[in-house]
């Protein structure tokens, strides 16, 4: 019986383990002030152990699960094919937002068929518009579809094709400006 006990205690305790761990390091991290940029891996260990409750690392059998600071997850992108390893474009993306030529990308108003029946003229106009996301969006966006999906595409009768430029301003212009007229 006591065999059948062991291992689940054995994992209890590792989980715990981990999550006490984690708990030290986010209270550590959200300390900004403690934080500083050094080259190496950051190294938790002496900050860990000056916590009461970790004296469970010194018991025999938990070394496996120890948590190692160095690996921390980070998400920069976004997807790669399996066979080859290139880039996927996310099809989400493809669906929900369109880029224009000049580089910002679109999307339609949340909710713009829900409850029409309750939603005022001006409401329903405005559920009807485009808008535009702010450029941190545009950028992971941008990262999200690949080169494909960035190159301009052409179309008849594009019903975006007068917002496709944008002339008036200095850094999107393609055209110089005719200053005769």
């Amino acid at each position: 019986m006591l065999s059948l006990i062991r291992p689940t205690l054995r994992s209890v305790a590792c989980l715990a383990t981990k999550n006490i761990q984690n708990n030290a390091i986010s209270n550590i991290a959200r300390n900004f002030s403690q934080l500083s940029i050094q080259s190496k891996p950051l190294n938790l260990t002496n900050k860990i152990a000056s916590t009461p409750t970790t004296s469970i690392m010194s018991l025999p059998g938990f070394q496996n699960c120890a948590f190692n600071p160095s690996v921390i997850q980070v998400r920069t992108v976004i997807k790669f094919s399996a066979r080859k390893g290139k880039r996927k474009s996310v099809k989400a993306v493809l669906k929900r937002f369109k880029r224009l030529e000049w580089g910002i990308w679109i999307r339609t108003r949340t909710a713009r068929h829900k409850r029409m029946w309750k939603k005022s003229q001006s409401q329903r106009y405005k559920s009807r518009q485009h808008v535009f996301v702010n450029s941190t969006q545009s950028t992971l966006l941008d990262k999200m579809v690949t080169k494909f999906w960035r190159r301009p595409k052409y179309y008849v009768d594009d019903p975006y094709r007068p917002y496709q430029s944008r002339e008036s301003f200095w850094i999107t212009r393609k055209k110089p400006i005719d200053w005769n007229e």
